[in-house]
């Protein structure tokens, strides 16, 4: 029982390493993009595209803590433990 407990907790360390992670790789390329943005006149096409691709880089991170909270509840929930018996 004991090695369950450390796995759920190993799992469950990783799935937030993960999750930080993805968030802050999407915070710098959201960031990079404003940066690069900056550089050009803000009526351009160019200009445009950048901002709504750091929009979306930004907008990425919503989804990616929802996905956690649910790998979570999976690994909690011992779904994974219960699907390695078969």
């Amino acid at each position: 029982m004991r090695a369950n407990t450390d796995s759920k907790a190993l799992r469950r360390r990783d799935a937030l390493k993960n999750a930080v992670s993805s968030s802050l790789l999407q915070l710098a390329a959201g960031t990079l993009l404003l940066w690069f943005r900056s550089s050009l006149e803000p009526s351009r096409p160019l200009a445009i595209l950048l901002l709504a691709v750091a929009l979306l880089d930004f907008g990425m991170i919503i989804p990616i803590w929802i996905s956690l909270k649910i790998r979570l509840k999976e690994i909690q929930g011992g779904e994974e433990d219960a699907a390695a018996q078969y």
